[in-house]
């Protein structure tokens, strides 16, 4: 891979993690500042449900043009949105600017791992999926205590000015590379854009709905879930549920294993900072520790991927899931002190390492040839959707706790016991349905 290239995507990624980890820290004061308490988790998810609908859509569309066009728009899209961020001032103004920065987000996030799927060999993917994890070392390092010190000494708005120059940058690097990689038009089928809008807006007014208190409009639900179901089996591999092929199994596993980590961690700040009285840098340097050791666990995976199985370190990194959750429980203890909160969320960043690489790895390695982009879409869209879940539950279960007169204490419980036992079903899938060796064999 071209060195500018690969620069270029690791700085696309960085870009990436650093708009997505400041904000978890600093949201808790914008929703103060700007009046959108009650949308807390509709702010949360607009960003990843607006990437899940440039994801669907930029598969089909790497596989037939190549990265050069969806590039361009990517950029426009974050741009935009960076610049209205600063500009916002009402909650449904910075809310539509996440939607404008998630299209962009989802588009590069996927052209990252199209491209290396494309260009790396089968025994280097495991070391560059390594390498593009590790792009969200420096931002997971910096990003959260210099987003909590920067709101304390001047503003929130100074996060999303500050990304400018990188984007600038990043554009530089990658604008000939992908020129080169273009490949010549052909006829374009909207039917994928439609399919991904349809996906993205169900899922929106999912989360919207159930942010309400229990009434009777939580009967569309149904009809919303039957929406979305088509375009939603279009975009992922066939009978992705029934999990009977190696790609849908560990499409469906990547959504999973985001499903638990953002489900906590998007949610723990607001905890930790309203209901324990931790400061904002504070906060931020205990999400910096899963930042280290997710980096760390991710090239111990790619080393061990060698000697282990893909089943083996996933089911290990989906136990120290489980391991990490118990430890967290702790928190909820009043006599607790609060530096348990270092090595417990250092933990689950480990279990992140080995879960994520050796998942993301596998299904690589059961994609067929001319389908990188499809398999980048539908991981992607499957990783964008457990994030999205668990930001609309989480919010859906803090607003409905808060209309029955509970705190936040009863709703960090219910998050808890709900991402325990999503761990366990984790587990007992691949425990189940896991090749227990490296033979891989691609599905139809």
């Amino acid at each position: 891979m071209h060195r500018p290239l690969q620069i270029g995507l690791l700085l696309a990624v960085s870009l990436h993690a650093f708009d997505e980890m400041a904000l978890v820290i600093v949201l808790p004061t914008i929703s103060v500042e700007l009046g959108g308490s009650a949308l807390y988790g509709v702010t949360l998810a607009a960003y990843v449900l607006a990437a899940l609908v440039s994801t669907a859509w930029c598969g089909d569309w790497l596989d037939r043009h190549g990265p050069y066009g969806a590039f361009n728009i990517a950029l426009l899209c974050f741009a935009g949105g960076l610049i209205l961020a600063t500009q916002a001032q009402t909650i449904e103004t910075f809310i539509f600017a996440r939607i404008l920065q998630g299209i962009g987000g989802g588009i590069v996030f996927t052209l990252a791992y199209s491209v290396t799927n494309q260009l790396c060999a089968a025994d280097e993917k495991s070391r560059m999926v390594a390498w593009l994890d590790s792009a969200w070392l420096l931002p997971s390092l910096l990003a959260p205590a210099f987003a909590g010190l920067l709101v304390e000494v001047w503003s929130w708005r100074g996060l999303f000015w500050l990304q400018l120059p990188l984007l600038l940058v990043m554009a530089v690097l990658l604008k000939k590379p992908m020129r080169q990689l273009r490949r010549p038009l052909t006829a374009y089928k909207f039917a994928s854009l439609i399919g991904a809008l349809r996906i993205g807006l169900c899922c929106l007014a999912v989360v919207v709905l159930t942010a309400q208190p229990l009434h009777s409009g939580w009967l569309l639900l149904l009809p919303l879930g039957w929406m979305m179901w088509r375009p939603l089996s279009h975009v992922l591999p066939p009978q992705w549920w029934q999990l009977r092929t190696p790609l849908a199994l560990t499409v469906v596993l990547h959504g999973g294993v985001f499903f638990v980590f953002y489900g906590v961690e998007l949610y723990l700040p607001l905890y930790l900072i309203e209901a324990r009285g931790m400061g904002i840098t504070a906060t931020g340097l205990a999400l910096t520790c899963a930042a280290f050791t997710w980096v760390g666990a991710s090239f111990l995976q790619s080393v061990a991927d060698r000697h282990i199985s893909h089943r083996q370190s996933l089911l290990v990194g989906i136990l120290l899931f489980a391991l990490a959750l118990l430890m967290l429980a702790l928190l909820l203890l009043p006599t607790m002190p609060l530096w348990i909160i270092y090595p417990a969320w250092g933990l689950m960043g480990f279990g992140m390492g080995f879960a994520y690489n050796s998942v993301a790895t596998a299904a690589m390695l059961a994609t067929e040839s001319g389908r990188e982009g499809a398999t980048a879409s539908a991981t992607g869209v499957m990783d964008s959707l457990g994030i999205g879940l668990a930001a609309g539950l989480g919010g859906a279960l803090k607003n409905q706790v808060e209309y029955r007169g509970g705190g936040l204490d009863l709703f960090m419980q219910l998050i808890g016991l709900l991402m325990l036992a999503v761990s366990f079903w984790l587990a007992w899938t691949t425990w189940r349905r896991f090749p227990k060796d490296k033979s891989w064999h691609l599905g139809p």
